[in-house]
């Protein structure tokens, strides 16, 4: 199942928003770094995300074959990926640099990755710019 019209397909959801497949990502020059992930339908889920190498420029995480193949993707070509932002009460925001958002712009489709292992926080802190 793969996204038409800029429409992105996450064909097993975001985790607590699995109801929600299909997002659109709105870019505009008020909103930048950021980018607000849109979800399609009355009542869906938006995300304030952003590029997570603008938080940590040698961010690197590993893609498995596994998850290559959920995006309809191959190593040659580029993906988006995207770190989600969480802002606080206190003002201070954070950003989920252990579970980015992958997307092929190729297929439209996108996954979330969950490493548990992975060396970087669900809540790193994002210092303003």
């Amino acid at each position: 199942m793969q996204g038409t019209d800029g429409v992105i397909t996450f064909t097993e959801g975001l985790p607590g928003f699995e109801a929600c497949r299909q997002f659109v990502l709105v870019a505009s020059p008020s909103l930048t770094p950021f980018k607000l992930l849109q979800g399609v339908g009355d009542g869906a889920p938006s995300f304030v995300a952003i590029d997570p190498q603008l938080v940590d420029r040698n961010y690197v995480t590993p893609l498995e074959r596994a998850d290559l193949a959920r995006l309809a993707a191959n190593s040659d070509r580029p993906l988006l990926w995207l770190a989600l932002v969480t802002a606080h009460d206190d003002g201070a925001a954070t950003v989920n640099l252990r579970a980015p958002l992958v997307i092929n712009p190729g297929s439209m489709l996108g996954i979330q990755l969950i490493a548990a292992d992975s060396p970087y926080r669900i809540d790193h802190p994002l210092a303003a710019a």
